[in-house]
């Protein structure tokens, strides 16, 4: 917003009549604190060397805002010239440039600075909006709480940076899909995809892994892999983490919850073979297979304390109106996994012991 006019940044135009009138035209629009106020929503925004920007301290030296914009995107979004002025204004030499994304950088910093992971939600979400809601992807939270469980703070030494302890890659294999309590829907389609790393980048592309269907499971139907057999290598009276060699020993694993399966309408999938997924994974649910996305669930392998993930609503990112028109009351997506570091052997339904 511009209470004050500064020389415009963006590239240079063929025609320079076209130019200045342009420049005209952003400078008046962005006079009007209506406009970018609105774009806003919730967010704080602050007045500072004449400019009303949405930006906000977290911190003394924490600065959180949306992604400076440039010609006529200028007019709604904070114009990346202001930006610089007053960067240059207030920490000169040394800055860098939302809610969602910027949260979750800003959230883990403070995490690193030694707050727990929902006091730094808390903190970023006071400081940052004006309604308390900051990161609100539960997902993103979710990260957050990885973080923070990766970092040792030293114990009677003051002003030293935690240590932070990067889990090892860890394998678990996805046994079966379930939603519990829906309506409105007798199927919902799947698809599973993880991050994967390409050779001579850091960015590493979600990988489509398995997709199918999760169809609605009547009282009465014979429910293959109902039981599973595994080879289990996880020391049976303690974390798994004990440095000499553990005798594995044969662990399956039932359904014991049929009681009240049938109590609710249930969508479900097994996967005649388990799926193996490593590190960050994504499951997308949709109406139909094309198009029509529902919702989806994100979370890390290395993070899964037992075999079974729940997730309830509030759990499930970009759920809107049609996501929520299928979920009754009692509602909770289901994933099973199978037993951490353990060898899949054979379904319940096969007639001897033999090796995958």
């Amino acid at each position: 917003m511009g209470l004050k006019i500064s020389k415009m940044g963006p590239g240079k135009a063929e025609n320079p009549s076209l130019l200045r009138v342009q420049h005209q035209l952003i400078n008046y629009l962005s006079r009007s604190f209506y406009i970018r106020n609105l774009v806003s929503k919730q967010r704080r925004r602050m007045l500072v060397g004449g400019y009303d920007l949405d930006m906000s301290y977290i911190t003394d030296r924490l600065l959180a805002m949306s992604f400076p914009a440039e010609r006529m995107r200028s007019i709604y979004r904070n114009p990346l010239w202001q930006v610089k002025d007053v960067l240059d204004m207030r920490h000169h030499g040394h800055y860098k440039a939302g809610k969602g994304r910027t949260g979750l950088m800003v959230s883990a910093y403070l995490v690193y600075s030694g707050m727990s992971a929902e006091e730094a939600l808390q903190v970023y979400a006071h400081k940052r909006t004006t309604n308390n809601e900051g990161v609100s992807i539960p997902s993103q939270r979710r990260y957050v709480g990885y973080w923070e469980n990766t970092l040792s703070i030293p114990r009677g030494v003051d002003h030293d940076p935690p240590s932070v302890n990067s889990p090892e890659p860890c394998s678990r294999e996805l046994v079966r899909i379930r939603l519990y309590d829906t309506v409105n829907t007798g199927s919902v389609f799947f698809v599973v995809s993880e991050l994967q790393e390409v050779p001579g980048q850091r960015y590493c592309p979600p990988v489509e892994v398995f997709k199918s269907c999760c169809r609605e499971v009547k009282k009465g139907c014979v429910r293959p892999n109902s039981s599973r057999y595994y080879l289990s290598f996880v020391d049976q009276g303690g974390e798994g983490n004990r440095s000499e060699p553990v005798e594995p020993h044969l662990v399956v694993q039932m359904d014991t919850e049929s009681s009240v399966l049938y109590q609710k309408t249930c969508l479900d999938y097994c996967f005649e073979k388990p799926i193996k997924l490593t590190g960050d994974v994504r499951v997308i649910f949709y109406e139909k297979m094309i198009g029509g996305r529902l919702f989806y669930a994100c979370f890390n392998t290395a993070f899964i304390r037992n075999s079974l993930l729940q997730f309830s609503v509030r759990d499930l990112d970009k759920i809107g109106k049609k996501g929520k028109s299928i979920c009754g009351p009692a509602f909770c997506l289901e994933l099973l996994f199978g037993p951490s570091r353990a060898n899949y052997l054979f379904s319940a339904s096969s007639g001897d012991f033999s090796e995958d």
